[in-house]
């Protein structure tokens, strides 16, 4: 099983991994697969321990949802590099036994924007 979105800038790996970056480098937004393994918002809130020690990192909300009908895990936070701040939102799902995520990390002052591209993504993502 596979996976199409509907950015198709960026490296493109089909079934594994896709990665786009603006080009002025104030958005990157990801997608990708790997076989499931484990409970999806166990492994998550495991990445977000880990997270906390990045620089003023602040964790916007980690819940439970679901991906059009799939069990789903959303993680929004923020964070600082280099002076700059940054803004993440990512959903994860797991279907046929595989786990995907989708997710945007961007600039706070470019948000409307990235948004409607992060939509775009997510919207035109089909699970082959």
């Amino acid at each position: 099983m596979g996976h199409a979105e509907g950015l198709a800038a960026g490296g493109e790996d089909p079934g594994a991994d896709v990665h786009y970056i603006s080009p002025d480098g104030k958005q990157e937004v990801v997608a990708n697969s790997a076989l499931a393994s484990g409970n999806l918002m166990e492994t998550w809130q495991a990445s977000e321990q880990n997270a906390r020690q990045g620089p003023d990192y602040w964790k916007i909300r980690l819940t439970e949802a679901t991906f059009r009908g799939w069990p789903a895990v959303v993680w929004e936070y923020t964070f600082t590099i280099t002076g700059t701040h940054w803004h993440a939102l990512l959903v994860g799902f797991i279907a046929y036994g595989k786990s995907y995520r989708i997710g945007t990390w961007y600039q706070s002052d470019i948000e409307t924007e990235a948004l409607k591209t992060y939509s775009v993504v997510k919207d035109s993502f089909t699970v082959l």
